[in-house]
């Protein structure tokens, strides 16, 4: 079970508290973090799905390197004027992909729950160790669309969906790929996850200079995609059908009861330098 965020006060801090020493040959491992500076090509594909019932998120987890030992995974979210939470450590080897709900509310023990809304945006760190003295932490941004038009945490990316009908989905930037492009990119991949195979219709809107062209994924490779491209910005008109996945994921606020989720994506869409 996911728990909300919360303070722990582990035994090594309560005995230095009380003035326990350490002995002498104990040495402490030093390790130092680097925020998103692992290669594209070396980062391990994730993404964030809404679920119809809105009361969670899934985290979708592949690709991720055998030098990998461990991925620690804090999610963040507004709820209103409230930052909200969970996290969740997995160990490796484990099989991929790699799914896992986060519960948008809290659980008592006797299984009565609540639920957060006014859903805003977020942020998923993801935090690598290979065993070595460098964790690469990886960083990504969330925001839900649910009444309208939203733009990215960094305004650099606005999404217009065509009515209000569109709604129930995340506008993101994955964290890796599903599949090696060709070229550098110019901005984070972008993807739209949405909890059905509607079409997801729309304009994006980004404000990024130096693109060549635009590819987007459509479940198997990426291909070519229209866009209108000038100087500093690129216009993306999206009339496109989710690809998805199956994943199999833990019901917290149904004691714990498991689901298959179908899990929808529009993307990743990579711009090219």
């Amino acid at each position: 079970m996911i728990r909300k965020l919360s303070l722990i006060i582990g035994a090594a801090l309560l005995l230095s508290a009380c003035g326990a020493k350490k002995p002498a040959s104990q040495t402490t491992k030093q390790t130092r973090q680097l925020i998103n500076a692992l290669p594209l090509s070396a980062r391990p594909f994730l993404v964030v799905f809404p679920h119809s019932t809105s009361k969670l998120l899934t985290i979708y987890l592949d690709r991720v390197a055998g030098n990998i030992k461990q991925s620690s995974i804090d999610l963040e979210y507004l709820s209103g004027n409230a930052l909200k939470g969970g996290r969740t450590t997995i160990d490796f080897p484990k099989t991929t992909p790699y799914a896992q709900a986060f519960l948008l509310g809290s659980c008592s023990s006797g299984g009565k729950c609540s639920f957060d809304t006014d859903l805003i945006s977020g942020n998923i760190k993801n935090k690598l160790d290979d065993g070595t003295d460098v964790i690469n932490v990886l960083r990504s941004d969330f925001t839900f669309i649910t009444h309208g038009e939203v733009t990215t945490t960094d305004g650099r990316v606005t999404y217009t969906p065509s009515s209000a009908k569109q709604k129930d989905q995340i506008l993101l930037d994955t964290q890796g790929l599903p599949q090696a492009v060709a070229g550098e990119l110019a901005y984070a991949p972008i993807a739209i996850s949405a909890v059905s195979n509607a079409k997801i219709i729309g304009k994006l809107t980004f404000r990024v200079s130096g693109v060549k062209s635009v590819m987007i994924y459509d479940g198997s490779n990426f291909l070519a995609a229209k866009a209108d491209i000038s100087a500093d910005s690129v216009g993306i008109t999206l009339n496109q059908l989710p690809w998805n996945k199956a994943a199999n994921i833990v019901r917290d606020d149904l004691k714990g009861e498991a689901e298959t989720a179908q899990l929808y994506l529009l993307g990743p869409i990579v711009l090219i330098k």
